[in-house]
């Protein structure tokens, strides 16, 4: 649920990144749950130019590519 709130907010965009990074997290709060990042566990960075810095659990990252499939902004697989 707090996906499709960020997005609805701005916080997380619409529009497809430049970039996308993964690496390691380093305890920094995810952009969509707000939970950490540990170093144990996948982070993605989507890059935008421009834009603060957006951190994603590989789980939340899914859930924010879902919606912004739902909304039209990714084609249907």
């Amino acid at each position: 649920m707090m996906v499709w709130k960020k997005v609805e907010a701005g916080t997380l965009p619409t529009e497809a990144p430049v970039k996308l990074w993964a690496g390691n997290g380093r305890g920094e709060p995810c952009t969509a749950c707000e939970q950490p990042i540990l170093k144990s566990q996948a982070e993605y960075e989507p890059q935008y130019d421009g834009r603060a810095p957006i951190r994603l659990h590989v789980g939340c990252h899914g859930l924010w590519e879902a919606e912004r499939r739902r909304r039209g902004y990714l084609p249907d697989d």
